[in-house]
């Protein structure tokens, strides 16, 4: 059986920022020659061109001093541009001797050839031949006059001391120029996915299971956009953590919860076999066991449901005066058989509203009361307080008479499960006190815990006000200030 080819490994995105580096100097560098060599040329035919027109109408003029002055007019004429650019490169050759009339050298061959191209060519501006009064023959001839080609400048790219032709020089100075190019082109490379390098190698040690893993620290001097990008991959990888930690946490703590009862219903459901006559009571005690597992399940999704942030929550303008007063009615009964008062403290009008869930609402603050009631000895007095926190605030107070809390576990007393010192022979699950503060943050609010003097402990709810608004017979609804 064939096997089928490999696909092609896809370039790696250093390979494609160098070669893209690389490319962009190499254009430039390509660009930056022609462009110099364009303007070297341009200004060399346009020099050797003024240098042509001046070398012919130095020679038309030369040719017209012989004609009316002679050979004393040619030299007159030749030392009055003696310092003209252009003037040195002008022969004037006696027919008889051949020799220039200035007493300059100049070779045998190219006198004959200037003269057969007279002779060929007599409307030459470069190349002429005169005659004196006398029939004496006169070659009049600029240097170099069969040369169209324009002289190459001279370059300024020279190596001082580099004992090489001048065009050497420039293709040192250029490959110079392309190496230091790819070398910035590597570094620039570099310097952009090293970063990127870091953040993958991080994003693998993550998914690999090593949560503790951070980057930004090895990005610090950037100070840059991939600088923050690090930082917030540190942030997702710490809340990612956090996450894990309370999964974990979550995790053991139910799997205790639950062991417990689900031994006491298996003895229970032994208990029925061995005992039969008392079947009644032990199904009563077996009922009782499920009636908690399934309040733990129930709490257990509430809880998950809150921690679930892009759940949307139904609210609806609630007006808390009424409100508490109805939690405190549906409580007096617990309150009596554990000869308990509670009492109501109200300083806020009773339009006072809410945005919130009624239900769950009610949740948060029965979980505190019932836990101030369960902690407080039998007699005492649980106060409910409502007052005004600021403009836009109302403030709920719930304060018992029991032993308080620690101060050292007061931060703790709001996590899923945790049990103070003081709760450890109470009932209960350890999520009422979690559930209260999801619900109460849901809603924009915050809720904290602080010890009473000489003893209980006081929880306070702060919940930003609603109010209602009317314009143009249509209502507008302002918006919850959080605290």
């Amino acid at each position: 059986m064939p096997v089928a080819p490999l696909p092609n490994e896809p370039m790696k995105l250093f390979q494609r920022i160098f070669a893209t580096f690389c490319a962009v100097i190499i254009c430039a560098i390509f660009v930056a020659s022609f462009s110099f060599w364009l303007v070297q040329s341009t200004v060399a035919e346009t020099r050797f061109k003024q240098l042509r027109s001046f070398e012919a109408s130095l020679l038309r003029s030369t040719v017209t001093a012989f004609h009316m002055r002679g050979d004393a007019g040619v030299r007159e004429q030749l030392q009055e541009w003696g310092n003209n650019p252009g003037s040195e490169n002008l022969y004037v050759i006696r027919g008889d001797d051949k020799t220039d009339i200035m007493a300059r050298p100049v070779d045998v061959a190219t006198i004959q050839l200037a003269h057969e191209y007279a002779m060929m060519h007599p409307e030459s501006p470069l190349v002429q031949v005169a005659y004196n009064r006398l029939g004496e023959e006169y070659l009049f001839f600029v240097r170099d006059w069969d040369k169209e080609q324009v002289p190459r400048p001279p370059s300024p790219f020279l190596i001082p001391g580099l004992p090489v032709a001048p065009i050497w020089h420039e293709f040192i100075i250029l490959g110079f120029i392309v190496v230091v190019g790819l070398l910035t082109a590597y570094i620039l490379a570099s310097n952009i996915t090293q970063p990127i390098r870091l953040l993958a190698r991080g994003m693998n040690r993550l998914a690999g299971g090593d949560l503790e893993t951070r980057v930004s620290h090895q990005l610090a001097g950037r100070q840059d956009e991939l600088y923050l990008l690090a930082v917030q991959f540190d942030r997702m990888a710490k809340q990612l953590q956090k996450l894990v930690e309370k999964e974990r946490h979550l995790l053991h703590h139910v799997s205790h919860e639950m062991r417990s009862p689900l031994a006491r219903m298996q003895a229970i459901v032994g208990l029925i076999q061995v005992q039969p006559q008392k079947q009644e009571q032990h199904l009563q005690r077996l009922e009782a066991e499920l009636a908690r597992m399934d309040g733990l399940v129930g709490e257990l999704l509430t809880l998950s449901r809150l921690e679930t942030a892009n759940v949307e929550m139904e609210k609806e303008p609630l007006l808390l005066v009424p409100f508490l007063q109805q939690l405190l009615d549906d409580n007096q009964e617990l309150a009596a058989q554990k000869q308990q008062q509670l009492q109501w403290q109200c300083s806020i009008p009773e339009a006072a509203q809410v945005l919130g869930n009624a239900g769950y609402l009610y949740r948060a603050f029965d979980n505190v009361l019932r836990n101030a009631m369960a902690y407080s000895p039998e007699g005492s007095t649980i106060q409910l307080c409502l007052r005004e926190a600021g403009k836009q605030q109302w403030q709920v107070d719930i304060s018992d008479n029991g032993p308080g809390v620690a101060e050292t576990q007061l931060p703790h007393i709001f996590t899923a499960f945790y049990r103070a010192d003081s709760s450890a022979n109470k009932p209960g699950t350890g999520l009422g006190l979690a559930l209260a503060k999801h619900i109460t943050e849901r809603h924009g609010g915050k809720i904290s815990a602080a010890n009473r003097k000489p003893n209980g402990l006081i929880m306070q709810f702060v919940l930003p006000k609603w109010t209602e608004k009317k314009e143009d017979g249509k209502k507008a609804t302002a918006n919850i200030k959080a605290a």
